[in-house]
């Protein structure tokens, strides 16, 4: 078996891959792939296609992934009205969902049976301003839409997985001034866990995975305790990721520039483990399979950078960084026979 890791850099016009050693965490470089201007990426259920949102180009590129060397084969492009903040598939694979920064709405295209996403939109409809990711849950019966201020809400579709509709099922709208960015789903499907981009702040919810409803349980701050004194910039989050058994949480501060560590309790309630350095204005960020390694890029300083996981605490051990070139965005992480 082989790891692949694919980074988008939007600036360098390049999706970076990489093998990458699962005992050590280390990273090889294998080559580049040139695209333009390749910013939010989605792998397929099976992990065998990747798709990449190129936004300055209002596109999305259908990737096919070679098992034996992890490079990328176009096998197409459809174009979009504008460029997503965010994509995702649902979990069968049939529809890619885009979510919209600028115009606050959301979309779906359809995906042949051949992996390949199809145009025009089979939907495109508004959900709330800033609009920043979206996913489907595991029974693919839900789809969750966060937005940042001044949208500050967090939108529940019911999805009908034969025609890829989202039709409006729930709507929660956080305290004044948090405006949820990101979110995971805990691997036992009961709770999701948003990152505040404008509060600074982690939200856990209870999640009713028979009516989509969602249930506010605990608000923490994503700062350490003695604060932070905005420089040119107010500190925001970023992407937030759990480890696949549930235990750890990972939520990246930018503008303080830290990696918040959270232990993860049985009804979803959260304790800090700590803070550690990161890139500047840490964006993407990615855990492996295993649960052993975290890795992360910085948008403004164009390297990535890599940690072991503690399987006993949470807390996180550097490994290595890499450069990347300008801007990248996003890490996915596949395993191919």
């Amino acid at each position: 078996m082989a790891r692949y890791v694919y980074i988008s850099a939007a600036g360098a016009n390049k999706i970076a891959i990489f093998t990458m050693d699962t005992g050590t965490g280390k990273l090889t470089h294998q080559e580049d792939v040139s695209l333009e201007g390749p910013g939010p990426l989605a792998l397929s259920p099976k992990g065998d296609i990747l798709y990449a949102a190129l936004r300055s180009n209002a596109e999305i590129a259908t990737l096919r992934i070679d098992p034996a060397s992890g490079s990328l084969t176009e096998a197409g492009k459809v174009s979009l009205q504008e460029g997503p903040a965010m994509i995702s598939t649902d979990r069968s694979g049939r529809w890619l969902f885009g979510a919209y920064y600028g115009s606050g709405m959301i979309s779906v295209n359809p995906i042949a049976a051949d992996g390949v996403v199809g145009g025009p939109e089979i939907q495109r409809d508004p959900s709330a301003e800033r609009a920043h990711y979206i996913e489907a849950d595991a029974t693919n019966k839900f789809v969750i839409v966060p937005h940042v201020l001044p949208g500050n809400a967090l939108h529940v579709f019911e999805l009908d997985a034969d025609s890829g509709r989202l039709t409006p099922a729930h709507q929660v709208t956080p305290p004044e001034g948090e405006g949820p960015r990101h979110f995971c789903f805990h691997p036992n499907q009961q709770y999701i866990f948003t990152a505040n981009e404008d509060s600074s702040t982690v939200t856990s919810y209870k999640f009713d995975n028979q009516t989509g409803a969602l249930e506010r349980i605990q608000n923490v701050a994503n700062l350490p305790p003695e604060g932070y004194t905005p420089g040119e910039e107010p500190n925001s989050c970023s992407q937030i990721r759990i480890t696949p058994n549930g235990r750890f949480l990972y939520a990246p501060n930018r503008g303080h520039n830290s990696i918040a560590c959270y232990r993860v309790g049985e009804a979803g309630e959260l304790a800090t483990v700590g803070y550690v350095p990161c890139e500047n204005h840490t964006r993407g960020t990615q855990i492996d399979p295993d649960g052993k390694f975290y890795f992360t890029a910085g948008t403004k300083s164009g390297w990535m950078a890599s940690y072991a996981i503690s399987q006993q605490t949470g807390a996180l051990e550097p490994v290595e960084r890499i450069e990347l070139g300008e801007t990248p965005m996003w890490i996915e992480i596949t395993d191919q026979d």
